[in-house]
């Protein structure tokens, strides 16, 4: 679903901090706005302090607001890193402060903010808590996982799963390719999961979509599970697969392995495009 640096969800040196929030959206709005009172701090002293004048003779616009905006992304940034983040949180929090004052200067009606505010919320919905951003996957990556299936069973009816499916590329195209297979996708945040309904319909596949989380599903029913997470969650999703899928199942992730686990094989697609996991069960 995403592309992402590799992080770690070990310990940080924030975690022992009384208070610290402990889900990604309290810690991002604790840094921001933490942030924002040091800025704020740094502005006042700026603008009032006997130096005050120096500093304007050196042309700086003290009080132009998007002058403070770029100390202030660099000490959100420096602190999601310490807080050991996941990479597309630092981004979040780079982008945020000046594309608030960017949309500050276009007049633009209310409408589209509240646009803009439920087609965010339907289409990352919990990835507060799943930590798992959206992010498509590549076209080499769905015809790498199909040779993959052809090599594991032939012309053998599969019961294929993908967990986290997204618009449903990968679930409508091994749904065209194998046509004797069950393939179904399970996706979390309604809007995605909206549109792969829509396409399965149309796609004249037997494939289907359930809106979901992945972790009320048995695998144990599934032959295949196909995995593009985050690296956040995959001891998690390792340890469902060793709980549940029977032997001689596979299990399969796209660019993030499993933690510790020495993977039976790796597929690389095609340059640039995420490498494949393929776990023997």
């Amino acid at each position: 679903m995403h592309s992402m640096q590799r992080v770690s969800a070990a310990w940080s040196p924030w975690r022992s901090v009384r208070g610290w929030p402990q889900s990604l959206w309290g810690q991002a709005l604790l840094i921001q706005s933490v942030s924002v009172l040091l800025i704020a701090g740094l502005v006042a002293g700026a603008t009032h302090s006997v130096f005050a004048f120096e500093l304007r003779s050196l042309g700086l616009p003290l009080d132009r607001l998007w002058f403070w905006c770029f100390p202030h992304v660099i000490v959100v940034s420096v602190w999601a890193k310490l807080a050991n983040m996941p990479i597309w949180w630092r981004w979040i929090h780079a982008v945020f402060p000046p594309l608030v004052l960017l949309m500050q200067q276009v007049a633009l009606p209310p409408s589209v903010y509240l646009a803009g505010f439920i087609i965010s919320v339907t289409l990352y919905w919990s990835v507060h808590a799943t930590r798992v951003p959206f992010y498509p996957s590549f076209p080499a990556t769905w015809r790498a996982l199909h040779r993959i299936l052809e090599k594991h069973a032939d012309d053998t009816p599969l019961r294929v799963l993908d967990i986290g499916s997204g618009l449903g590329d990968i679930s409508l195209f091994l749904a065209k390719q194998r046509v004797h297979d069950s393939v179904m996708g399970i996706e979390i945040a309604p809007l995605p999961w909206a549109v792969s309904a829509v396409r399965s319909i149309f796609s004249g596949t037997s494939a289907h979509f359930v809106l979901g989380d992945y972790r009320q599903l048995d695998f144990g029913q599934q032959d295949v599970v196909f995995a593009y997470l985050s690296p956040a969650v995959m001891q998690a999703v390792w340890q469902k697969v060793c709980q549940e899928m029977q032997p001689g199942s596979l299990f399969i992730s796209s660019e993030f392995p499993v933690p510790d686990k020495a993977a039976d094989h790796i597929v690389f697609p095609a340059p640039g495009a995420p490498a494949l996991y393929v776990y023997h069960r």
